[in-house]
């Protein structure tokens, strides 16, 4: 370490020590989860809600009479749900459900481990039963009050201008719903910075607790290294892992059972190919403008030629397949039209969406749309 020395009153040379310029981080626990496993961690709980809503939306369409009130109150039910299974998380593995799935647990700051006694009986570390019934309370009561608070103020019409607002759906509101919509979005932000802040304190180790009601419960979160004792495997536990598939399985009956889906399609099973193709109509035959030059010229002295005159008809003869009716060339970089006619992509633009252009199919006058001009592999 560096020392500056200087001359004391009596003549003696004293040293004291330099300050860095960066002072060393301080020493922190290896079983400290940094601050993205954490936000992982909260993302999973975000997107819990969501899924059994989705979950319960899907069997709700197929068995309305048993289901539709439980859609009716699907806060209320998916806090239940989440509270049984967060109870038998934080009792049997001291961490919520989200925690367990990343190997975390929370951990007591009063308990201090000992190497030599744990190395001998390892302990469970389990959480008292006011720490339990605390995180119950900020996992599951406070989710759901902000849920129904945050719908209680969209039906008071916060958020939205009362002169964009139907006449019919303004009601009166009382003192108390006028005071409540004036402080909830206040509230709220004050909430949200209060998570903010503590982001940014565990994120620079100026505390170990993640939340707020870490602190107040006396708790922090710590690496599952397997050193207390596995409870015995119940049925609970193997739900977080089985999550995923069984949404995987739910989208793909659901696409199954769409009518988009293959099973939804007419079976060609039954008739050969050749029978199949010839139950599809071709398409309607469209007449070919005189001015597109495609077609013989008509002598003055007769009248001119309908659409529908045989003399109008064209075909197209194996010399002249390939080549572009506009320019009269082979194709360069083929496109079809609406209209079925494939010309060159440069003449097909021009003659569309150039500038002196009307918009329309220069063979057949077919309206054509913005993007319908489309390239063909031939």
């Amino acid at each position: 370490m560096s020392t500056l020395s200087h001359a004391g009153p009596s003549g003696q040379r004293s040293t004291s020590p330099l300050s860095p310029i960066f002072p060393c981080p301080p020493a922190t626990s290896p079983n400290r989860p940094s601050l993205f496993e954490l936000l992982a961690e909260d993302q999973l709980r975000d997107l819990l809600h969501p899924v059994v809503r989705y979950v319960l939306t899907y069997l709700t369409h197929r068995y309305p009479r048993y289901l539709l009130r439980v859609l009716n109150h699907h806060e209320e039910f998916f806090a239940l749900l989440l509270l049984v299974l967060e109870r038998h998380h934080l009792k049997r593995h001291s961490a919520s459900l989200s925690e367990h799935f990343y190997q975390l647990r929370l951990v007591s700051d009063h308990n201090v481990p000992l190497k030599r006694l744990s190395s001998v009986s390892p302990r469970r570390h389990d959480l008292t039963r006011r720490q339990r019934w605390g995180l119950l309370f900020f996992l599951v009561g406070v989710p759901y009050l902000r849920a129904r608070a945050q719908d209680y103020y969209i039906r008071l019409g916060g958020g939205q201008d009362p002169e964009n607002l139907p006449p019919d759906t303004i009601v009166p509101a009382t003192r108390s719903q006028r005071l409540f919509k004036r402080l909830y979005p206040y509230l709220n932000l004050t909430l949200d910075l209060t998570f903010l802040s503590y982001d940014l304190t565990y994120l620079f180790i100026r505390t170990d607790h993640y939340r707020p009601w870490h602190r107040l419960l006396g708790v922090h979160i710590e690496r599952d290294t397997g050193d207390r004792t596995p409870p015995p495997s119940r049925l609970f536990d193997k739900l977080p892992p089985l999550l995923p598939p069984l949404l995987l399985l739910l989208k793909l009956s659901q696409w199954w059972y769409s009518p988009s889906s293959p099973r939804a399609l007419p079976s060609t099973t039954a008739v050969s190919g050749g029978s199949y193709h010839a139950q599809i109509l071709p398409p309607r035959p469209l007449p070919i403008l005189p001015s597109s030059g495609i077609l013989p010229p008509t002598p003055p002295s007769t009248p001119p030629a309908t659409a529908k005159d045989p003399a109008q008809a064209f075909s197209v003869t194996k010399e002249s397949y390939g080549d572009c009716p506009i320019c009269g060339n082979k194709w360069q970089n083929p496109a079809v039209l609406p209209s079925g006619w494939v010309v060159c992509w440069k003449c097909g633009y021009d003659a569309v969406e150039g500038e002196d252009a009307d918009g329309r199919c220069p063979i057949t006058g077919v309206a054509v749309g913005p993007g319908e001009l489309r390239r063909v592999l031939v």
